[in-house]
């Protein structure tokens, strides 16, 4: 039987179901004021965690890269799961909160055979109705130079990766959240390519002038090059894709729940009318806030 190990992130105490696959990890734990009992935390051992408000959900993947052993590694979110249908329609569905009945009826019980039938399994790619690179430029929080950087490096560092990355970065598909489950040498293999990316593209960025949200410019990027990277592997690499399932309560549960109703994730019509959507509030934000700095493209 494989070691599996799927880590879920957390900024702040949340229920985590018990279940074989599942282990809740405190992100950022060198940046809080106390532990969260029953968790592991990522500012044990060899960890990057004072660095959490940049990079955001990846010092659990840091970590685990640099003190974990097992067989598959997988990251998810205290908001956000996979959950294993190969033949879902969309991108992922809404739901209140993460129970393991929950879990059972989405198919847990198989998990485990699929992650050892695979190599890479990544959340199922959405369909924005725009290339990667554009959407990156016009998200709220998102700075066009930040992804040209990036790109910059991963040409200098990888150039065998140049058309790959073209590919996707000019693609209308996107993988959200950096959630994914790997093998371990796929893992291993990942990370000492990514972590160098981030480290450089560090020491080259200016953000200064940058919002706390702006400055998790590190998470936005390693998004953008898992589907870089994914892209680059995929024809040597066993590879699936799976729906996400988002958490929500109350209120804003039946709010994106008739959302996705109207306008289902995945969908031309939502592409579209989200793309006017953001540029606008992109706009919006920037208006209302006259001393943010704008930078050069």
């Amino acid at each position: 039987m494989a070691d599996i190990k799927i880590f879920v992130c957390c900024h702040q105490p949340r229920e985590v179901p018990k279940h074989p696959l599942l282990i809740p990890i405190q992100v950022g734990a060198a940046l809080a004021d106390a532990h969260f009992p029953g968790f592991l935390h990522d500012d044990t051992g060899d960890n990057i965690s004072a660095k959490n408000r940049s990079y955001c959900e990846l010092t659990a993947q840091y970590w685990a890269w640099k003190n974990i052993e097992a067989d598959y590694y997988g990251f998810f979110h205290y908001r956000r799961y996979l959950y294993p249908d190969e033949g879902a329609k969309r991108p992922y569905i809404v739901r209140s909160e993460p129970t393991s009945g929950l879990l059972d009826k989405l198919g847990y019980g198989e998990f485990e055979r699929l992650i050892e039938r695979n190599d890479l399994i990544l959340p199922k790619a959405e369909n924005m109705f725009v290339p990667v690179r554009e959407h990156y430029a016009s998200a709220m929080y998102h700075h066009a130079e930040d992804l040209k950087l990036a790109e910059r490096i991963v040409t200098e560092r990888t150039p065998e990766m140049s058309d790959a990355m073209e590919g996707y970065l000019s693609g209308e598909f996107q993988y959200f959240g950096n959630i994914h489950i790997m093998r371990r040498e796929v893992f291993r293999d990942y990370c000492a390519w990514l972590f160098p990316i981030l480290y450089e593209f560090d020491c080259g960025a200016d953000m200064s002038g940058y919002t706390a949200q702006e400055k998790r410019a590190d998470g936005y990027i390693a998004e953008r090059l898992l589907g870089v990277y994914a892209a680059f592997r995929r024809n040597d690499l066993q590879v699936s894709e799976i729906p996400r399932i988002h958490f929500y309560s109350g209120g804003e549960r039946v709010k994106r729940q008739i959302l996705n109703a109207a306008l289902p994730p995945g969908s031309r019509r939502r592409g579209l009318i989200k793309k006017l959507w953001v540029g606008s509030k992109r706009e919006r934000q920037i208006a209302a806030t006259p001393a943010m700095r704008v930078r050069d493209p």
